[in-house]
């Protein structure tokens, strides 16, 4: 007789049986995962701009703008958050200059304004004054970043007049803590 080497087929459909099951449990958290790591991808990116314009205006002692693009290599704004924005350099004296770019992809999550407090008027842009303080007389402006699975996990970046910048650390909700955020 010979020693049969290898699996039989009840234990290679046991395996397979396995691995469904653990692919059945993994797939639908994986694509959690990937949901927020973009969500969180956006605002951080967001975050960040927003912070070099703040640390430029800040050591240039001159006026630097983040706003939506409005068209390729343009100093111009324009008003959908969701296709990107620039960082804009604007001297009093001089021409502007675009200090960074950053382009959204058309199929990830959506970046929208989000009126507070007194003001009624959805942000066009973030200016930050030489002093490193919001440019506006707007206590704090709000943006927030949305995907299909709507406001529960939403994310946010409040700018506060003071020209503190803070993103949302709770998924929902402002990044005060308290406001529930909404989606469209």
């Amino acid at each position: 007789m010979r020693n049969a080497r290898g699996f039989t087929l009840l234990e290679l459909m046991v395996v397979l049986i396995i691995v469904a099951i653990m692919l059945g449990i993994a797939i639908p958290d994986f694509r959690t995962v990937l949901l927020n790591r973009r969500l969180n991808g956006l605002i951080e990116n967001l975050y960040n701009s927003l912070n070099y314009a703040r640390s430029t205006a800040l050591s240039n002692d001159e006026p630097v703008t983040v706003c939506p693009i409005s068209t390729a290599g343009s100093t111009t704004c324009g008003t959908n958050w969701n296709t990107g924005w620039i960082v804009v350099k604007q001297p009093p004296l001089g021409t502007s200059a675009v200090l960074n770019t950053t382009v959204l992809s058309t199929n990830g999550p959506t970046l929208k304004s989000v009126p507070i407090g007194s003001s009624s008027t959805q942000v066009t842009q973030v200016t930050f004054n030489g002093l490193g303080l919001l440019a506006t007389a707007t206590d704090q402006t709000l943006l927030v970043a949305c995907d299909a699975r709507g406001s529960k996990y939403a994310r946010a970046i409040t700018v506060y007049s003071t020209g503190f910048i803070q993103a949302s650390n709770t998924p929902g909700m402002a990044a005060d803590g308290t406001t529930s955020l909404t989606c469209p």
